[in-house]
């Protein structure tokens, strides 16, 4: 009896073991953050050759896998698997490195028969008083009652920094898209395009703004010196009319404070309905900016964009503008990516405005990062490997100061630049699954393993306390009478 008593414990024991292990073995680990196999991603460095620090900045491939906010989960190990020592910095120019200059718009007048100011050379001229732009053509100008404005033109000869964006300045009429074109010219008749917009605005406020699109333009660091610029606006023939541009404002930045953002595309799911659909962002990396290309052509939805970071928590609206894919003689026109102000969201929702017929299939979906960059020294033997993507990482990133002795804002874009090896990394693409409010499967998985486990023990408990019931029967004396 004893012998069986004893098996039946080790049965018990043997149980509880393999529930255990299954249990630990399914739930969230603590890792070493100052270990390179505990992060989501390793990729290699190729480093600057005789210089002990560089810079480094991150790419895509890292940025989606960061699951904080503010870059604690990013070490640079040494082929020994030991960090060294580094500094965060960010590649954006700063509020003193970049400047506003503000442009007056003088209206070009021509004759309402023209339809297009291509091949048409300009010439300004004081009329009335006001100095306005009229249409070189050779013959005899056209009454005054025959004439409309075809567009305006700024004086831009006297901005010597590259520009990086321009705001327009502009008043449009409702519930009407408007599209506007800007072009830059040395001699008021060859012009370069530089930028397309629509706009839309709306006086029902049901997607939170007055007016939608992009009235403030991002360029790649134009340069505008000796130039003018001319805007030009096609619509509604009733509508155009409603157009006015008083201005713009030109956003300059320094030489060497230019940056470009980083991207990655998303996967995102199938439509929940033409007029909604969302995902789940698998980081915490702080979003610059988002861009949706709408599937097909000549399509035109004014959209807002909306983001939560729990399903418990109701959607916060980040942003509104018009996701447009227009062709017209030959030209492709597609909006430009929304501004998220850094937002930090693991859920994204974009809703189509109910008064159009909303979006045929899926849209191409890209997030931009605002670029960061690693200051380092390549302490120890090579090679070196960036490691990204891991929960709970510690900040480990030192002062400028610390690593620059008698460190000068911006100095640290004078280091040798260090680069990333992707190799079979690929592309940055970001695996994303409905926000549908459903738990996750992981967590669906890790739950049924505890409750099995759980089920197990209880099962065992009760067989061997049904077991000890019965031998104490069988020894209990018989008491005779």
């Amino acid at each position: 009896m004893k012998t069986k008593n004893l098996q039946i414990h080790r049965l018990a024991l043997r149980g509880f073991l393999i529930a255990a292990l299954i249990v630990f073995s399914t739930a969230p680990q603590a890792f070493d953050s100052n270990s390179p196999a505990a992060y989501a991603v390793r990729l290699p460095i190729t480093v600057a050759p005789d210089a002990p620090l560089q810079r480094l900045q991150l790419p895509a491939q890292a940025l989606v896998q960061l699951q904080s906010s503010n870059y604690s989960d990013v070490r640079i190990f040494n082929a020994q698997g030991q960090p060294v020592p580094m500094a965060l910095s960010s590649v954006a120019a700063s509020p003193a490195q970049r400047g506003l200059v503000k442009l007056v718009a003088f209206p070009i007048i021509g004759s309402a028969a023209t339809t297009a100011l291509d091949g048409v050379e300009l010439r300004i001229e004081e009329l009335q008083g006001k100095r306005v732009v009229q249409l070189s053509t050779g013959n005899v100008a056209a009454a005054p009652g025959t004439q409309k404005v075809l567009g305006a033109l700024l004086d831009a000869r006297q901005v010597k920094t590259p520009v990086v964006g321009i705001t327009l300045d502009i008043d449009l009429p409702s519930a009407r898209p408007v599209s506007f074109s800007i072009q830059a010219s040395r001699d008021l008749k060859t012009w370069r395009e530089l930028a397309d917009t629509v706009l839309f605005k709306t006086d029902t406020g049901s997607l939170g703004a007055s007016t939608l699109g992009a009235p403030n333009i991002e360029l790649a660091a134009q340069d505008l010196a000796d130039q003018y610029l001319r805007i030009t606006w096609q619509g509604d023939t009733d509508q155009t009319t409603a157009v006015a541009v008083r201005g713009a404002t030109l956003a300059t930045a320094a030489a060497g404070s230019l940056v470009t953002r980083v991207s990655a595309a998303v996967t995102a799911p199938a439509l929940s309905s033409p007029h909604e659909f969302s995902f789940k962002l698998p980081f915490a990396t702080p979003l610059a900016a988002l861009r949706i290309d709408a599937a097909g052509t000549n399509t035109l939805v004014p959209v807002r964009v909306l983001g939560r970071n729990d399903r418990s928590q109701p959607w916060a609206a980040l942003a509104s503008t018009v996701v447009y894919n227009l062709t017209a003689n030959g030209k492709t026109q597609r909006s430009g990516a929304v501004a998220l102000s850094s937002a930090v969201v693991s859920e994204i929702k974009i809703e189509a405005d109910k008064n159009t017929p909303g979006f045929s299939a899926v849209p191409e979906v890209n997030v931009l990062f605002d670029p960061v960059q690693l200051v380092f020294l390549a302490g120890g033997a090579g090679p070196f490997t960036l490691a990204a993507g891991l929960s709970k990482a510690p900040l480990a990133y030192l002062p400028l100061a610390s690593l620059m002795p008698a460190y000068q804002n911006g100095q640290e874009n004078t280091l040798p630049v260090a680069a990333v090896q992707l190799g079979s990394a690929g592309p940055a693409v970001v695996s994303s699954a409905a926000a549908d409010g459903r738990m996750p499967t992981r967590s669906l998985v890790l739950w049924g393993v505890l409750i099995a486990g759980a089920l197990a023990l209880a099962a065992m408990a009760w067989a061997l306390t049904r077991q000890g019931s019965r031998n104490g029967k069988a020894a209990s004396p018989e008491v005779a009478d």
